[in-house]
Parts: C-alpha cells; sequence; structure tokens
C-alpha cells in the first residue's frame, strides 16, 4: 500500500484469510495467552505521558500461523527480510496506553503484525512516523503489517477505546542476524 524504500513498507492482506481468521480468533478468545505489563521490559521514556503500560506476551514460534507469517516475511515481493526469526511478541494496548517516539536503534527490523479486525480511527492506536524526508501514520488494518528497516522513528497514539484493546505482534530482527 505504501512504502519509503529501505525505510517503511507498509502491505495489506498479508496471510490467507483462513490462517488470520484463525490468528485473530486464537489471540482473542484464548485462555492459554497471559499477558504481563511491558513497562518490566521497556525503558520508562517509552512510556511517558501514558496512563496505562501496554501488555505483551511472548508467542511460540512453532504456532502455525506465525510459521506462515515468518515464511512470507522471507518470501514476500515488496520487501524480503531473509532472517530466521525466532521470537514473536503479542503487544495489547488497552485505553489510555501507547508509546513514545523511538527509533528501534538496537535492531535491524521492527516489524508489526496488526491483527484487530475491526478498527475505527476514533479509537487512536495510530503508527506515527517521521525522518529528514517524510512523516505520516499508519491506519490499524488488521492482517496487514509494518516492516521499519532501523533506525526510523515512530510512535503509536493513545489508545482512546475502552473495550477494544489493540492488538499486535512485533517482530524484532537484530543487527547482525543472517
Amino acid at each position: 500500500v505504501y512504502s519509503i524504500p529501505d525505510k517503511l513498507y507498509y502491505i495489506q492482506n498479508f496471510l490467507d484469510y483462513p490462517t488470520y481468521k484463525k490468528l485473530h480468533y486464537d489471540v482473542f478468545k484464548s485462555k492459554d495467552i497471559h499477558l504481563n505489563s511491558a513497562s518490566d521490559s521497556w525503558k520508562k521514556e517509552l512510556l511517558i505521558g501514558f496512563k496505562k503500560s501496554p501488555e505483551r506476551s511472548d508467542l511460540t514460534p512453532e504456532y502455525i500461523p506465525l510459521k506462515k507469517l515468518s515464511i512470507l516475511l522471507n518470501t514476500n515481493p515488496f520487501h524480503k527480510i531473509n532472517q530466521k526469526i525466532e521470537k514473536f511478541v503479542l503487544h495489547s494496548m488497552r485505553d489510555n496506553s501507547g508509546i513514545n517516539w523511538h527509533g528501534d536503534n538496537n535492531h535491524k527490523y521492527g516489524i508489526t503484525y496488526y491483527i484487530n479486525r475491526r478498527w475505527n480511527l476514533k479509537f487512536g492506536g495510530e503508527f506515527l512516523f517521521t525522518d529528514e524526508k517524510s512523516n505520516g501514520f499508519i491506519p490499524l488494518v488488521g492482517n496487514s503489517l509494518v516492516i521499519i528497516k532501523a533506525p526510523f522513528n515512530h510512535k503509536v497514539t493513545p489508545v482512546m477505546n475502552p473495550l477494544v484493546p489493540r492488538k499486535t505482534i512485533q517482530i524484532f530482527l537484530p543487527q547482525d542476524s543472517k
């Protein structure tokens, strides 16, 4: 849908629909996913100004939809990652949570996969980005993906809907992986 070559790639309809539907159902309905506060693992400056901290949970890379996600990241025609993906993290942002400006500087890539099927712009949670030549935002659209080649400054605006959390899968790839 949108790209800044060698910096940012936004791709919609990333997974086939049955895989996306299963992933969505499992993330929103599973009693096996236990979320913990991100404030324990994130730098404090990322949470300044937000009333609540996002929550997170590591996901098993053996889960079939995540295996498909990994394969597609390495073979997609827009920007191939060409790295083994070993860690997937579910992030859940409820009302009054978000993340401040940062660049994922310790990583080669920061990748966000959007899970929410329905999202209203009034709910907040937009992905903002900026660099010396461009700035903008990416709306929250289910089954879409943002690939950022670090460093690239971005943030998530506060979520403004107390009923539906903003759910994403984060993938961070180290600079020295092949």
